[in-house]
């Protein structure tokens, strides 16, 4: 009988469990082993020249650098000084093929109709269609290839008391509007331009570049307000002008005012963000 109690004694030793501690001890010294051993055998096929498909793949290229906008863009220069010596021309002449300094007559283009009195088509690309007004419209696609901008239909966009159409980037087809830049030049460089700028409320401020003489102004040379025209109830002196769009987020409308003595050449409408947004404008006012 003590016999057999010394035997079962000894079985019960030996199936009995460590303790948890010892346990938790022994698996840490073997993931450790383990990843010693894993990390000598990745440096092994490392050096040995292995890669992985990732490592020998080349990169996706680059996204296309964006248009240049912040270049000087073509642009006339100022009239002749008028003791230039030798150049036998009038003082306020300007060079061949160029407008002079505040050419024209006071301008306003609702972007209702175009500057022959047709109705404008919605959504359709547009250039030079208010020339004898005063204005070339161009885009610089982020996105795509377009290089006009488009008189949309806004009603989606704009309060309800605003107008139907306005000048807005390029539209493309089911793929909706792009990012991108839109240009205004003025053959006739005015003293004097105004509009108004739709957009998202959640962009802090609408980036408006302004040049003249082939140099880009401070932003001191634009004035932004909000066009109470389109402000809530409320909102007249709050400082903004925001309101709601069918099925959109919060958005503002603001009048910009641009005053340069010696003549505004191009305005560029920025809506590459971030984020990329829509910059919808009207009411232009082109005043020499």
């Amino acid at each position: 009988m003590a016999a057999a109690r010394r035997r079962r004694s000894l079985t019960k030793a030996r199936t009995r469990r460590p303790p948890f501690t010892l346990r938790v001890l022994r698996g840490l010294v073997v993931l450790t082993v383990a990843g010693l051993a894993g990390a000598a055998v990745w440096n092994g096929l490392r050096s040995a020249g292995f890669r992985f498909r990732w490592d020998t793949e080349p990169a996706p290229p680059l996204p296309a650098a964006a248009p240049a906008i912040r270049e000087a863009p073509p642009l006339s220069p100022l009239p002749a000084a008028p003791d230039a010596p030798g150049d036998g021309e009038e003082a306020d002449a300007p060079p061949s093929g160029r407008s002079p300094l505040a050419s024209g007559r006071y301008e306003r283009i609702e972007f209702e109709a175009y500057a022959d009195g047709r109705p404008v088509v919605s959504n359709a690309a547009v250039a030079e269609e208010w020339r004898e007004q005063g204005l070339v419209v161009s885009f610089d696609s982020y996105t795509a290839d377009a290089t006009q901008p488009h008189v949309l239909d806004v009603r989606g966009y704009l309060p309800p008391n605003a107008s139907m159409h306005a000048l807005g980037p390029a539209l493309t087809g089911e793929l909706g509007l792009e990012v991108g830049v839109t240009h205004l030049d003025f053959p006739g460089r005015p003293r004097t331009v105004a509009f108004t700028l739709f957009g998202p409320d959640l962009i802090e401020r609408f980036e408006v570049i302004v040049w003249s003489r082939g140099e880009r102004l401070p932003t001191s040379a634009r004035v932004h307000a909000p066009d109470l025209r389109y402000a809530s109830e409320g909102e007249s002196g709050s400082g903004r002008a925001t309101y709601s769009p069918r099925g959109r987020s919060l958005f503002r409308a603001e009048r910009v005012r641009i005053e340069v003595p010696l003549g505004i050449d191009r305005i560029s409408l920025d809506g590459w963000g971030p984020p990329g947004h829509v910059l919808l404008l009207d009411h232009l006012e082109i005043d020499p």
